[in-house]
């Protein structure tokens, strides 16, 4: 659509005649009547009167120009040359965001799945402790493994493993975290000695991880899928 069949189909919309619509821009009608027929392009100043016959602003008045007519006719004219470039500076900041959009989805994708990948804040591997018994106060917190240092005479020694024997109550503790070959919590006045089992070697998979991995290839695969797009999204915003 040319600048002049927009303009006639603009006064025809408000069912206005020629003479009609000329008195309100305040033009000769045979001047309009060029207008209409693309025999003359507006003035800025003439153009602004046409604005303010059909009650519109620039961008309302280039929304309804079906692709924005002759760029080139139209730029001739001041008003609508500064509308061109305000938009061209508009789409090549909506492209900036869409390309910054796209590689921050990327890198944060790869980097969340690395990350679960890796096992990085969610280690996977099991570590096993062992405690044989409560160890009471007083008492070195080895005692049941070192009790018989403790008996003099057979007598003593089978009365002391008898009482170790009934004080055992073994617990097992299973832990992400290292806490040392060997560690001890409090039981009251007590205490327990807990120490890893080295022979102990397990994983078990961490729906954390799992998560982050599923997460990071959706926002690889979404800054990708927006790479691919840009263009044309950017072709749509122009």
């Amino acid at each position: 659509m040319t600048l002049g069949q927009y303009i006639k189909q603009l006064r025809t919309d408000m069912e206005l005649s020629q003479p009609q619509f000329a008195e309100r821009m305040q033009v000769e009608q045979s001047y309009l009547s060029k207008l209409e027929n693309d025999k003359s392009t507006p003035s800025n100043e003439v153009f602004r009167q046409l604005l303010c016959a059909l009650s519109m602003d620039v961008d309302a008045f280039m929304s309804g120009l079906k692709d924005k007519g002759n760029m080139a006719s139209l730029r001739q004219i001041p008003d609508l040359d500064g509308w061109y470039a305000s938009q061209q500076v508009t789409s090549e900041h909506k492209q900036r965001k869409l390309l910054y959009s796209a590689m921050l989805l990327i890198a944060l994708g790869v980097a969340v799945f690395y990350v679960g990948f890796q096992k990085i804040l969610l280690p996977e591997r099991l570590y096993e402790y062992r405690s044989e018994g409560v160890v009471l106060a007083g008492e070195p917190e080895d005692i049941f493994s070192v009790w018989h240092q403790f008996t003099d005479t057979p007598e003593q020694r089978e009365i002391k493993a008898r009482e170790i024997r009934q004080r055992e109550s073994i617990k097992i503790i299973l832990t992400y975290t290292y806490q040392g070959v060997l560690f001890t919590t409090s039981e009251g006045e007590n205490r327990r000695l807990y120490r890893q089992v080295v022979t102990s070697e397990r994983e078990q998979t961490r729906l954390g991880n799992v998560l982050m991995q599923f997460f990071g290839l959706l926002s690889t695969i979404a800054g990708l899928v927006l790479l691919i797009i840009e263009p044309k999204l950017s072709r749509q915003s122009r």
